[in-house]
């Protein structure tokens, strides 16, 4: 802030507007001791708190029409029943959108499913295949497990993985001995023929 210039003393009487005069202090109490005795009004009797009270039409108010005025006109109405149709368009459209929002949030919450699920379910398919191969193979129609079910929808993956390692390595096991059959009969050729 920029500094006002010092004040001149003395020439001129502080002037009762100015700001010198209403920033000095105010007189003291001390000047005038009949203010100290001074006892406030006694309280009038005759009060009415209902004038304090507010009022049912307080506040600001529109006036109401009356008569012909309240009735619509032609144009009235039509602009009327537009601004209906529109809102339920509106409404419709909302509902689908509602409707739609719901569909998406739900395959949302499908595809985020455990992994654990996930995978039980891909064991279980891989397994169903493995044996169906297996089956095939092997000549076989249906596949016996372990706890003696046929159907694969009932079986627990757990069997199923189980029932799978056991053909394999029955699978394994019959090839390795055709295997071995069919390497000592070339042996035994091979040996016949020296």
């Amino acid at each position: 802030m920029a500094k006002t210039a010092p004040m001149k003393k003395g020439k001129n009487p502080i002037s009762v507007r100015s700001r010198a005069s209403k920033r000095a202090s105010s007189p003291s109490i001390d000047t005038d001791k009949s203010l100290k005795n001074v006892k406030p009004p006694n309280e009038s009797v005759n009060y009415r708190p209902s004038v304090l009270a507010v009022h049912q039409s307080a506040g600001v108010s529109k006036k109401s029409k009356n008569g012909r005025k309240t009735l619509l006109s032609a144009k009235a109405k039509r602009r009327q029943e537009k601004g209906m149709d529109r809102a339920e368009a509106v409404m419709d459209k909302k509902e689908i959108r509602i409707v739609k929002s719901k569909d998406r949030s739900r395959t949302v919450q499908e595809r985020s499913k455990a992994w654990e699920d996930l995978n039980k379910k891909m064991l279980a398919k891989k397994a169903q295949e493995d044996a169906l191969a297996l089956g095939l193979e092997l000549g076989k129609e249906s596949l016996v497990l372990d706890d003696g079910t046929k159907d694969m929808e009932e079986v627990d993956v757990d069997a199923m993985v189980s029932a799978v390692a056991g053909l394999k390595a029955s699978a394994s096991s019959s090839g390795k001995a055709e295997l071995a059959a069919a390497h000592t009969t070339e042996e035994e050729e091979e040996e016949e023929e020296l």
